[in-house]
């Protein structure tokens, strides 16, 4: 397997108008709402000051500017295009994308603004469909793939040769890992700290002391917010009561371990709520492929993101009851239902014949109504 980083050459300033026009349309968006978003973006115009002296007026005929909010979204419906051609080719079969667990679905491209991870097999074939679909959205968009930056990593049991040929295939250099995406490391080993060691050297460089632990750095902290520049300053209140929010009296600083769980908490609602979104769908065939996260185990062999994760699912779960349906999907004994603020499980014993038994079985299916 293939793991191909793309690198685009001037992304916004290539872009052309008329394709950016006919990818709205063929969304779907109105045709009205097209003119009017099309107007915003080919109306502006530049003048720049040569010599003291202000140039005439500069038309430009295709690209999206940099800081406009729009300049993303449109960017994002024109990379869509991209996504389509690949999406076709692994329709018919040209090429394979990724898979983690059985069941999970085939993930062949990832996409966020201008930065792009194409997976496909390691070999001749798929590497020249790759490289088709890159050439006609070139020339469709006007977006140019720097390949010189691009670069490309393999799954370990990749043949040399295969290496060989697919990176020349696509000109693209091999790298043993990509270093960061999207701010941050794209591959987690067993070394954590080692991947994770330019957020502590961020940190070394704001607060100006070394620090290795989690208590460490908050005491670096606490003293960065009392010292004078002279001297190291008195600890007028302890930690604990400047993480305190503001409406109780304390200042309302982050306490780094329980922002961290809430961000990780974040994700595990995600999970609970969008079951039907990609990240959900992965991690569901990987690690609860027969139920939901709320009733997922840490399992065998589980990565760093997914242990991180977990650490937050008594904390989301604890206080999440299932809303009633059909029944199909709620547990009478394991998942909590009842309309009880202390104990919304089933207390009696659970029949082992009756392990996977679901409230569905305690509707009058005629009335659709409880018994």
């Amino acid at each position: 397997m293939g793991a191909l980083k793309l690198d685009m050459a001037k992304a916004y300033d290539w872009m052309e108008w008329p394709f950016l026009r006919n990818m709205l349309l063929a969304l779907g968006f109105d045709g009205r709402w097209v003119e009017l978003i099309m107007l915003c973006v080919t109306s502006v115009s530049y003048s720049v000051f040569v010599n003291g002296a202000r140039s005439e007026q500069i038309n430009p005929t295709r690209g999206l500017r940099q800081g406009d909010p729009l300049s993303p979204y449109l960017f994002i419906i024109c990379a869509e295009g991209l996504s389509l051609f690949l999406q076709q080719a692994q329709l018919r079969g040209e090429i394979h994308g990724c898979r983690v667990a059985r069941g999970a679905p085939s993930i062949s491209h990832l996409f966020f603004a201008d930065d792009s991870l194409l997976l496909f097999k390691a070999n001749v074939q798929e590497a020249e469909v790759i490289k088709h679909c890159l050439s006609v959205y070139e020339e469709m968009s006007g977006q140019a793939v720097n390949y010189h930056k691009s670069s490309i990593c393999y799954s370990k049991n990749t043949r040399d040769d295969d290496r060989e040929e697919v990176a020349n295939i696509l000109g693209v250099v091999q790298a043993p890992n990509f270093g960061k995406y999207l701010g941050l490391p794209s591959f987690v080993g067993r070394n954590r700290k080692a991947a994770f060691s330019y957020i502590e050297d961020k940190f070394r460089q704001r607060m100006g002391h070394g620090t290795r632990s989690y208590y460490r750095r908050q005491r670096t902290m606490n003293r960065y917010w009392w010292r004078s520049k002279d001297d190291q300053g008195i600890h007028w209140k302890v930690w604990d009561k400047l993480c305190i929010p503001k409406k109780y009296g304390g200042l309302g600083f982050k306490e780094l371990r329980a922002f961290n769980l809430a961000m990780l908490g974040k994700q595990a609602w995600r999970f609970l709520t969008k079951p039907e979104s990609l990240v959900s769908r992965v991690y569901k065939a990987r690690y609860y492929p027969k139920g939901s996260f709320f009733g997922a185990h840490l399992g065998n062999n589980p990565s760093f993101c997914w242990r991180s994760i977990m650490a937050a699912q008594e904390l989301i779960c604890g206080g999440v009851r299932c809303r009633i349906g059909d029944g199909k999907s709620t547990l009478i004994w394991d998942h909590l239902w009842l309309h009880d603020e202390h104990n919304a499980k089933i207390i009696t014993g659970k029949p082992p014949q009756l392990a996977q038994a679901t409230v569905m079985g305690l509707m009058d299916q005629d009335e659709n109504m409880g018994p």
